[in-house]
């Protein structure tokens, strides 16, 4: 690589060690978390750039178990993506040590439910 390609390539070298960094902290915050929350069910996790944390939780109630830890609000709504399954979403987010913390379910709802959700506009 020649002197004026490198030089040119450096701003581009720093963003990689900037987004390398970021997601190094990430990791390190969702470790932690895990750790001091290892009581409470999940079925997956994301670490994502910009410094977020995605936690899958098994029921709508380990989101709200979350929530209570995190100091977070709930919030809860469903949507038909119009392709016939309509999906109840459960989630609550956080942020910890500047890293974005999101915790989320979903569900289809059964077609009994679904059908009640339609009857009422969309309404719980």
């Amino acid at each position: 690589m020649s002197a004026t390609n490198t030089t040119a390539a450096q701003p581009l070298l720093e963003m990689i060690a900037a987004d390398e960094r970021t997601l190094l902290r990430t990791g390190e915050v969702a470790r932690e978390l895990l750790a001091l929350h290892a009581d409470l069910a999940l079925t997956g996790v994301r670490l994502k750039y910009d410094g977020e944390i995605h936690l899958k939780a098994r029921t709508p109630a380990d989101v709200k178990r979350w929530a209570e830890r995190l100091r977070s609000e709930i919030t809860e709504h469903a949507s038909d993506p119009g392709y016939g399954s309509v999906f109840q979403h459960t989630f609550t987010e956080a942020v910890i040590n500047g890293i974005r913390v999101h915790v989320r379910h979903c569900r289809i709802l059964a077609d009994a439910e679904a059908a009640a959700w339609r009857e009422s506009g969309g309404r719980p």
